[in-house]
C-alpha cells in the first residue's frame, strides 16, 4: 500500500509543476492560434495560481473531516478532465476559465496528498519520502518547459494537454489500489464562513501583490488584507474553525517553518525569470541556451532534496534547512553583483549553488512543518505549507515586477540592457536580505522544543 501513495504523490508532484511550467513554452502557440493580446496570454497562466490559492486552505481542512484519500481521488480524477477540457477549449476565455478550475482541483491534490503520504508512513521515513515527493516536484519544473516545447512543435499545443491528461490519470489508478481512508477529525463541521472569507481575501491579495505598481492593485492588496482580518476574526469565534490559530500561537516551529518557507519561495522563485532575461538581453545567449543553463539549478535540487529528507530523519529538520537557506543567501549575495562580463561558467556554479541551498533547504522544512503538529492536522498543515508557497511566489514577482517599473525597464530588447542590469542586481540584492531574514526564522524554530500536543 505505501509504494502506492508514493509513486501516486510523486506522479501529482511532478504533474502539477510540469503542467505549471510547460504552460509557459506553450503560450506562444496558443496566443497564434486565439489571436490573444499579451494580458490575456498572461491571464491563462495566472488564472492558474489564483485558482489554488482559493481553495488549498479549506480543502486541507475538508480533507482532514470527510477523509484525505477520497478528497485526494476525486481531484485526481477532476485534474485529469481538465487538462483534456483545456485541450478541445475553442476560445482564450474557456482555456482562462479551465486554467482557474486546474487550480482549484489542485488544490485537492496538494493538500490532502502530502497530508495521505506522512499518515501512510512511519515518522522514522518522514523525511526521505516527503524528499521524494519534492524531487518530483523540481523535475516536474525542469521538464515542463523542455518536453512542453518538443509536444509543441511537433505535435501542437492542444496534444501537450492530451498528454498530461493521460499520465494524471495513472495517479488515479494508484491512488484506487489504496484500501482505507485517513482522517484528521471526522466529528467537526466544516467552517464555511471563515473558508468563503478565506476564498475571496486570498485571490484579492495576490492580485494586489502582483500588481503593486498601480492604483489598482494597491487597493486590491488592502481589500485583501481587511479579508484577511476578517477571516481571523471568524476563525478565533469559530467552535471549528477551518484554521486553528493555536497551530500558530503555541508551535513556533510551525509558524516559523511556514514564515521560512514563504520567505524562501519569495527568494528564490523568480531567480530563473531573472536569469532568462540577464543571459540572453545581456550576455546575448539565444533562448535553447539560456534555457539548458537555468535546467542546472532544478536538476542539483532534485538531486539533493530526496538525500537532505532523509538526513533530517536523523539530524533535527530546522538545521538542515536553516543551513540550506544560508547556502542560499550566499548566492544570492553573489548573484547581486552580475555585471555581464562574468563568466558563464561562474554562473553555472552559481545557480548549481542555489540549486544545492534549495534542495536542502525544502524537503527538511516540510519535514520540520509536519513533524511539529498532530496527526489530526496533517491536511492543515500542508494546505498552510501550500498557501505558503503560493504567496511566497507572487512576493518574489512583484517584488521584480516593481523593481523592473522603477529603473523604467519597458521593453525587453538590447536597448534596455543597463536598465535591466541594474533591476536585475537589485532585485538579487533585495531577495539575498529576504532570504537572510528567512535564516534568522529558520533559526528561531530550533530554539527549545516545538509544542506537538494541539
Amino acid at each position: 500500500m505505501e509504494k502506492y501513495v508514493l509513486w501516486a504523490a510523486m506522479i501529482t508532484s511532478f504533474m502539477g509543476a510540469f503542467v505549471g511550467s510547460g504552460i509557459n513554452v506553450a503560450v506562444p502557440a496558443i496566443g497564434q492560434e486565439f489571436s490573444a493580446d499579451a494580458g490575456s496570454l498572461s491571464r491563462v497562466v495566472s488564472s492558474y495560481l489564483f485558482g489554488s490559492a482559493m481553495l488549498t486552505m479549506p480543502m486541507g481542512r475538508l480533507a482532514d473531516i470527510c477523509g484525505r484519500k477520497k478528497i485526494y481521488t476525486i481531484g485526481a480524477a477532476l485534474f485529469g478532465f481538465s487538462l483534456f477540457m483545456a485541450g478541445i477549449a475553442i476560445s482564450i476565455e474557456m482555456l482562462t476559465a479551465v486554467r482557474f478550475c486546474q487550480g482549484l482541483i489542485l488544490s485537492m491534490i496538494f493538500g490532502p496528498g502530502m497530508a495521505l503520504l506522512v499518515s501512510v508512513f512511519d515518522s522514522s521515513e518522514r523525511g526521505r519520502v516527503i524528499g521524494l515527493s519534492t524531487a518530483a516536484v523540481y523535475v516536474g519544473l525542469t521538464c515542463g518547459p523542455a518536453i512542453s516545447g518538443f509536444i509543441c512543435h511537433f505535435l501542437g499545443w492542444r496534444m501537450y494537454f492530451f498528454l498530461s491528461g493521460i499520465m494524471s490519470l495513472l495517479s488515479l489508478w494508484l491512488v484506487l489500489k489504496i484500501k482505507g481512508e485517513w482522517y484528521g477529525d471526522r466529528t467537526a463541521s466544516f467552517d464555511y464562513k471563515g473558508s468563503a472569507c478565506f476564498m475571496v481575501a486570498a485571490p484579492l491579495m495576490l492580485y494586489g501583490l502582483s500588481n503593486l505598481s498601480n492604483q489598482d492593485g494597491r487597493w486590491m492588496l488592502i481589500a485583501g488584507l481587511i479579508g484577511m482580518l476578517l477571516f481571523v476574526k471568524l476563525e478565533l469565534g469559530s467552535e471549528y474553525p477551518m484554521l486553528n490559530l493555536n497551530l500558530f500561537r503555541s508551535n513556533r516551529e510551525f509558524t516559523c517553518s511556514n514564515l521560512a518557507s514563504m520567505l524562501h519561495y519569495g527568494a528564490t522563485y523568480a531567480v530563473s525569470f531573472l536569469m532568462s532575461l540577464y543571459l540572453q538581453l545581456v550576455c546575448g545567449l539565444d533562448a535553447p541556451e539560456a534555457g539548458m543553463i537555468i535546467l542546472v539549478q532544478s536538476l542539483v535540487m532534485a538531486v539533493v532534496a530526496p538525500r537532505a529528507g532523509s538526513i533530517s530523519d536523523h539530524i533535527r529538520p530546522g538545521k538542515v534547512a536553516s543551513a540550506g537557506m544560508a547556502v542560499n543567501a550566499l548566492g544570492l549575495i553573489f548573484l547581486s553583483m552580475l555585471d555581464g562580463s562574468i563568466s558563464i561558467y561562474v554562473i553555472i556554479a552559481l545557480l548549481m549553488w542555489i540549486g544545492f541551498g534549495s534542495g536542502l533547504f525544502s524537503s527538511p522544512n516540510n519535514n520540520a512543518i509536519m513533524g511539529s503538529v498532530d496527526k489530526k492536522y496533517y491536511g492543515t498543515a500542508t494546505s498552510v505549507l501550500s498557501t505558503m508557497r503560493i504567496f511566497g511566489q507572487a512576493t518574489s514577482m512583484a517584488v521584480v515586477t516593481f523593481i523592473m517599473d522603477v529603473n523604467q525597464v519597458r521593453v525587453a530588447t538590447g536597448l534596455d540592457n543597463i536598465e535591466l542590469l541594474n533591476a536585475v542586481k537589485i532585485s538579487f540584492g533585495v531577495f539575498a536580505v529576504l532570504c537572510l531574514t528567512g535564516v534568522a526564522m529558520s533559526l528561531a524554530r530550533n530554539r527549545g522544543n516545538a509544542e506537538t500536543s494541539l
